[in-house]
C-alpha cells in the first residue's frame, strides 16, 4: 500500500510539473494524433474528480461514524484518487485545447482554474499525510478546492454552452418583449434560431472554425475559411452548404449530436440571406407581401406559442384504445408527455389499407397530427380525414391526392400545416381550402404549381407561408443537375443537347424563363432547336430520387456580325476589356471575375457603341445585350436602354427606348441577357446606349451610390 501510494504521489507530482510547463509553452507543441484522442476524453473524465471531491465532503460530515484509523485510510485513498483524476483531467483538457476553436480569454480562465484545482488537491493530499499538521489548514484548503471546482465548472460551461448559460433562462429577454416596429427582422426571427442551434459553438468563448456569430460584425467577417454569408446568394453561402451536408459529414452543421435545424428554420435562413442578410432592417420596413416577412411572422408566432404548452380541453383516449391504434404499420402516441393530443404515423405503402384510416375514428377528437406521407391515399379518402375536427397538422406528401377532394378538408378549422409536396395538386384545387382560418403553412414543392402561381397565392393569402423549395430527406438522395453539352456561344443551326450521367433519368426543361417542374414541363427527348438567345432551365427527375437542383444557363446563339464596331464613350479605366472588339469577339466573361478582357465596365459614363453593317445590311428584329448581374458588387442591370438606327452615325433616329425593371432585393450573381425587340429594319448603322443605375436603391448596402454596368457581348438577330 505504501509503495503504491508513493508511486501515485510521484506520478501526480510529475503531472503537476507537466501542467505548469504546458501552461507556458503549449503554443509551441505539435500534438500527435493519439494524444488528440486522449484530449477528446476530457469531457468524460472530468466528472470523476467532481464526484470524488463531493464524496470527500460527505465523508467529512459523517466522520464521527468511522473509527479514526478507518477514516484516515478512506480519506487518503479518496484524496489520492481525487488528486490523480484532477491531474489527468487537466492534462487531457490541455490536449483537447491544442488546435481547438475556443475563445482565448475563457479558455485561459478554464485552463488556469483546472491547473489550480489539480495543484491544490495534490497539496491537500501531501498535507493530509502528515498527521501533525493543522486540520484548520487542511479544511481551509479543501473549501478552497471546492470553490476552484465551481469556477472550473463555470468556465467550462462557458466554453461548451456560451456565456451566461446557467442564468440565461431568467436573464434573457423574451421575443415577445421586442417591438415589431423598432426591432430588426434579424433580431426578432433569425437570431433566435441561431441562438438555439448555433451560438453554443460560435461565440466569443468557443469559436469553432474561428467563426463568432454572437457579434454581428464578426459574423459578417466570417471564420477561418472566409465569409459564411454571401449576401443575396444563399445557395453559395458556406453556412447553408454546411447545413445541407450529410449528417455524418465532418463539416455538417450543427454537428451530429447537437439539435438540428428543421426545414422551416433552414428555409427562413435561406430567405434572409437571399434578401441580403440585412442585420438592421426593421420588420416594419418590409412589404406585407414580402416572403421573408411572412416567414418571420410565422417564426415569431411559433416562438410565442411555444412559451407555454398548448392546453387541450378534450378528454384523453384510454390506454387500451391507444394500444389498439398501434400496429406494425401505424403508430399512435401523445404529442408530448401527459397530453391528450395524439399523433399518428403510417408506414409501409404496400401494407396500407383504407380500413386502418377509418379505425382512427375512435380517436377522432384526440387526433392532432396525422402523417400519411407516401401512402396510397386518394381524394375520396379525404372524406374520412375531414372527420378529425381537431387536426392541426396533415402530411399528404407523395400520396395519390390530385386535389378534387381537398374541399372536404374545409371543415378542419384547426388545421395549421398542410403538406402536399409530390402530389398532382394544382393551384386551382389548392385555392379551395386556403380560407381555413388557422392555416399558416402549406408545402407545395414538386407539384404542378409553378413559381409565378406560388407568387399569386402569396399575394392572395399573405398570412400563409407557401414552401416551394425542395428539402432533403435522409432516406433519399438528390440527383445531380443535367449537363449542357454545348459550350460557349452556339452557332446558327447548332442544337442544344442535354444529358445526365444516370440512366433512366427524365429531364424536364423550359426556355421561357419559368422554372420547370417534374410533371408538366417539356420532357427532353431530342436536341432542342433554338434560333436566338434563350434562358434554359432544366432539372433531372427519377423515381426513388429527389429531383436535381435547377440547371439555369443563358444560351447565346450567334447572330449577324457587324463589319465595324466603335465605342462612342470609353469604358472605365479599371475595366477596359479589349476595346470595341470585346462586344463581338464571341468570348463570354464570368460574373465573379470582372477584370478580365471579356468585360467592359461603365459607371461614370453610359455605355454607347456604334455598329456598322455595310452596304448589304441584314433584316434585324432583335438585339440582345449580355450583361453581368452581381448586386453584391454594385453591378446592376442598366436603368435604361436606347437603340438608334439610320444610314450612318450622323443620320440616325431613336427607334426603341425602354426602362429596365430593377431588382427589389439581393439575388444570386448571374449572367443575364436583355432582349430588345425591334420593328424589322435594315439600317446600315445602329447605336446602342445603356445607362447605369444612377443611385443604388435604399435596400442596398451602397444605397445612393452609382451602380456599375458590365457588358461582354451584343447579338443582332
Amino acid at each position: 500500500m505504501q509503495r503504491a501510494t508513493r508511486i501515485s504521489i510521484n506520478l501526480i507530482f510529475f503531472i503537476q510539473v507537466l501542467l505548469l510547463f504546458l501552461l507556458f509553452f503549449e503554443h509551441r507543441i505539435q500534438l500527435p494524433a493519439w494524444l488528440q484522442v486522449a484530449g477528446r476524453m476530457h469531457p468524460m473524465v472530468l466528472h470523476v474528480p467532481i464526484g470524488i471531491l463531493i464524496l470527500l465532503f460527505v465523508f467529512m460530515l459523517f466522520r464521527n461514524t468511522f473509527q479514526k484509523k478507518q477514516f484516515r485510510k478512506i480519506m487518503l485513498l479518496c484524496l489520492m484518487l481525487a488528486s490523480l483524476s484532477a491531474a489527468v483531467t487537466a492534462l487531457f483538457g490541455f490536449f483537447l485545447s491544442i488546435g481547438g476553436d475556443y475563445g482565448v480569454e475563457a479558455l485561459q480562465q478554464h485552463k488556469i482554474s483546472g491547473v489550480v484545482l489539480s495543484v491544490i488537491t495534490f497539496f491537500i493530499l501531501v498535507w493530509y499525510q502528515n498527521v501533525k499538521k493543522s486540520e484548520i489548514v487542511f479544511y481551509s484548503a479543501f473549501v478552497f478546492s471546492i470553490l476552484v471546482l465551481v469556477l472550473a465548472g463555470h468556465t467550462g460551461s462557458v466554453l461548451t454552452h456560451g456565456e451566461n448559460f446557467v442564468l440565461a433562462p431568467v436573464t434573457n429577454k423574451e421575443v415577445g418583449e421586442l417591438d415589431v416596429n423598432t426591432a430588426s427582422l434579424y433580431r426578432l426571427a433569425v437570431m433566435p434560431v441561431l441562438e438555439k442551434k448555433c451560438f453554443s459553438c460560435h461565440n466569443e468563448s468557443k469559436a469553432k472554425g474561428k467563426l463568432i456569430m454572437t457579434s454581428i460584425e464578426k459574423f459578417k467577417r466570417g471564420g477561418e475559411n472566409g465569409k459564411v454569408l454571401l449576401e443575396g446568394n444563399s445557395d453559395s453561402s458556406r453556412m447553408i452548404k454546411y447545413i445541407h451536408l450529410p449528417l455524418d459529414d465532418d463539416d455538417h452543421m450543427p454537428p451530429d449530436g447537437k439539435p438540428q435545424l428543421n426545414t422551416f428554420e433552414i428555409s427562413l435562413l435561406q430567405a434572409w440571406i437571399q434578401s441580403g442578410a440585412n442585420f438592421e432592417k426593421k420588420m416594419s420596413d418590409f412589404a406585407d407581401d414580402d416572403t421573408l416577412k411572412k416567414m418571420a411572422t410565422t417564426a415569431i408566432g411559433s416562438m410565442i406559442a411555444k412559451e407555454e404548452v398548448k392546453q387541450y380541453t378534450f378528454k384523453a383516449a384510454s390506454e387500451d384504445v391507444i394500444k389498439k391504434m398501434n400496429t406494425p404499420f401505424r403508430t399512435a402516441f401523445p404529442i408530448y408527455q401527459n397530453s391528450p393530443a395524439l399523433q399518428v404515423d403510417f408506414f409501409v405503402k404496400e401494407s396500407f389499407q383504407i380500413g386502418s384510416l377509418e379505425e382512427l375514428k375512435e380517436v377522432k377528437d384526440q387526433l392532432v397530427v396525422l402523417n400519411l406521407s407516401k401512402m396510397p391515399v386518394t381524394d375520396v379518402d379525404l372524406t374520412i380525414i375531414s372527420q378529425f375536427k381537431n387536426l392541426e397538422k396533415l402530411n399528404l406528401n407523395f400520396t395519390s391526392v390530385k386535389g378534387e377532394g381537398l374541399t372536404n378538408l374545409k371543415s378542419l378549422s384547426q388545421l395549421q400545416s398542410l403538406s402536399l409536396s409530390g402530389t398532382a395538386v394544382s393551384k386551382e384545387a389548392l385555392n379551395s381550402i386556403l380560407s381555413i382560418p388557422a392555416l399558416a403553412e402549406v408545402f407545395i414543392w414538386n407539384t404542378p404549381i409553378k413559381e409565378n402561381e406560388k407568387a399569386e397565392l402569396e399575394k392572395s393569402f399573405p398570412k400563409i407561408v407557401f414552401i416551394h423549395t425542395l428539402f432533403n430527406d435522409p432516406s433519399k438522395l438528390a440527383l445531380s443537375k443535367p449537363i449542357l453539352l454545348n459550350e460557349g456561344i452556339i452557332k446558327k443551326g447548332e442544337l442544344l443537347q442535354l444529358k445526365h450521367t444516370m440512366p433512366g433519368v427524365a429531364i424536364r426543361y423550359t426556355l421561357d424563363g419559368n422554372n420547370p417542374d417534374s410533371v408538366s414541363s417539356s420532357l427532353y427527348e431530342k436536341p432542342i432547336v433554338v434560333n436566338e438567345t434563350v434562358k434554359l432551365k432544366a432539372l433531372a427527375c427519377k423515381d426513388g430520387w429527389y429531383c436535381s437542383g435547377l440547371l439555369e444557363i443563358t444560351c447565346y446563339v450567334e447572330g449577324y456580325k457587324p463589319t465595324q464596331v466603335t465605342l462612342l464613350k470609353p469604358a472605365d479605366k479599371q475595366y477596359p476589356g479589349e476595346g470595341a472588339i470585346t462586344l463581338t469577339n464571341r468570348l463570354k466573361g464570368f460574373t465573379d471575375v470582372l477584370n478580365e478582357p471579356s468585360w467592359l465596365g461603365f459607371r461614370e459614363n453610359a455605355f454607347e457603341a456604334g455598329f456598322t453593317f455595310g452596304s448589304n445590311p441584314p433584316l434585324i428584329k432583335k438585339i440582345v445585350l449580355s450583361y453581368a448581374d452581381n448586386l453584391g458588387g454594385y453591378i446592376f442591370p442598366p436603368a435604361e436602354v436606347e437603340v438608334w438606327g439610320g444610314a450612318n452615325a450622323k443620320e440616325i433616329k431613336l427607334i426603341k427606348s425602354l426602362k429596365v425593371n430593377q431588382p427589389k432585393s439581393y439575388r444570386s450573381q448571374s449572367m443575364e441577357a436583355l432582349a430588345i425587340s425591334l420593328e424589322a429594319s435594315t439600317y446600315t448603322y445602329y447605336k446602342v446606349v445603356a445607362k447605369p443605375v444612377n443611385k443604388l436603391p435604399l435596400w442596398h448596402g451602397g444605397k445612393g451610390q452609382k451602380g456599375w454596368f458590365f457588358i461582354d457581348e451584343i447579338f443582332f438577330y
